[in-house]
């Protein structure tokens, strides 16, 4: 018989829920986790361009292959939120959202929201199976070589550097002509001595004039400076936007 749709709903909000913890802290093996998998069929589709699954098994020896080799580091769960809609008198859909964080002794400062759809069936006896899970989530990027965190900064940088090398750029019409020179070689990553040798001066006039920007913006040092003219860019987009 089936049970209760509100009661049907808390359990399969529950299910969703010590499914989510027992994958991401790693306390139970993935084939306990999934020992909850629907007989009748159970799919799952990840983030990664190869997770998708037609069965348990298929998923279990993937998410088992990818715990032996520590693609995903070990991550603590908070400000979770779980919503359960009933798609039929035997099915629920259950929505999930939290916030993964890398937890610290790994050394990486990663932190993500991940949504989740949950699709848990229950059948003529009350009991209840995951039919279906549809997840969210980078961690993905981190299967290759380059850190994830290194692959984000070099995709806001190469961003900043492509704006930054736009004509309102080079309308900086508070800075000198020399200034904006330091300043287009700057955006292109170049050292204090590189810059020096592009332009054919000393390296201590170019730390000169980039001392000279930072005291007419107020920043205390390149980093601040580049954040300050990468916002100012950004501001000017706007502005011809919406003229």
């Amino acid at each position: 018989m089936f049970t209760d749709q509100e009661c049907f709903k808390k359990q399969a909000k529950v299910m969703a829920r010590n499914l989510t913890h027992d994958f991401y802290e790693k306390k139970k093996s993935v084939e306990d986790i999934l020992s909850a998998a629907d007989p009748h069929g159970f799919s799952w589709i990840g983030a990664g361009k190869s997770e998708v699954f037609c069965t348990m098994s298929t998923a279990c020896h993937y998410f088992a292959e990818q715990r032996r080799e520590r693609a995903v580091p070990p991550i603590e769960i908070r400000d979770e939120v779980y919503e359960a809609q009933l798609l039929a008198r035997d099915v629920c859909l259950v929505i999930c959202e939290y916030l993964l964080n890398v937890t610290p002794e790994t050394g990486q400062v990663l932190s993500e929201w991940q949504r989740k759809t949950i699709i848990v069936r229950q059948d003529e006896e009350g009991r209840c199976f995951i039919s279906h899970i549809h997840a969210s989530n980078p961690w993905s990027f981190m299967h290759d070589e380059e850190p994830l965190t290194t692959k984000i900064g070099r995709r806001n940088f190469e961003y900043m550097t492509e704006l930054l090398h736009q004509k309102k750029f080079q309308e900086i019409k508070e800075l000198t002509k020399r200034q904006n020179q330091i300043l287009f070689h700057m955006v292109q990553g170049k050292t204090y001595p590189q810059i020096a040798a592009a332009l054919g001066i000393t390296e201590r006039t170019v730390r000169y004039h980039i001392n000279e920007i930072c005291a007419r913006y107020k920043v205390s040092g390149r980093k601040q400076l580049m954040a300050c003219l990468f916002e100012q860019v950004l501001e000017a987009k706007e502005k011809v936007k919406f003229s």
